[in-house]
């Protein structure tokens, strides 16, 4: 289903799961924002999962084995080199600068389609995606000992990389909520 431009789709009564990537983009960028360093981790493994029990594991990598294995030689973090190989990217404040930027001009280049980040990518890191997903609007605000709303302002900028026009005639942002 197509909706017209500046429409947002939203689903009442309980929440299911997100369709895989590749059905609103099976070819194009894929960001996905989640709330922690730990859930970069364990999304990126979920999609490997997914991958995997679909008999493509590496469908979301576009690069020639000898390219793959020059930017695997480049990194530090061992979870991060694990994800690369599936066509995966972590990003957060824990990785290394070098990892960093790596996975930044990886993702640019289309080299890998899906990066996972923490919400702070959306702020300063120019990395527009085809279809963007949140995966959960809270964030654990540990001096305050309980889950918070993301600020919409972060919501808006996160969905802001879909569909930048100098990339990409439109795009698509799934958010995922859980009910309350």
């Amino acid at each position: 289903m197509t909706l017209p431009q500046g429409t947002i789709e939203a689903a009442s009564g309980p929440h299911a799961p997100s369709p895989p990537p590749q059905v609103h983009s099976p070819l194009k960028p894929v960001l996905v924002f989640v709330s922690s360093r730990r859930q970069t981790r364990l999304t990126a493994l979920d999609l490997i999962t997914y991958a995997a029990a679909d008999e493509r594991p590496e469908q979301w990598l576009h690069m020639e084995p000898q390219e793959l294995q020059a930017a695997l030689s480049e990194v530090k973090d061992p979870q991060l080199r694990h994800t690369l190989q599936f066509g995966i990217g972590l990003h957060h404040a824990g990785l290394g600068e070098a990892d960093r930027g790596l996975v930044e001009r990886l993702f640019t280049a289309m080299k890998i389609q899906i990066l996972v980040a923490t919400s702070t990518l959306a702020w300063g890191v120019n990395t527009p995606a085809h279809l963007v997903i949140i995966k959960g609007t809270e964030f654990y605000d540990a001096p305050l000992k309980r889950y918070t709303d993301f600020p919409i302002t972060d919501v808006l900028q996160m969905m802001g990389r879909a569909g930048r026009p100098q990339y990409d005639r439109h795009g698509v942002a799934v958010i995922m909520v859980r009910p309350v």
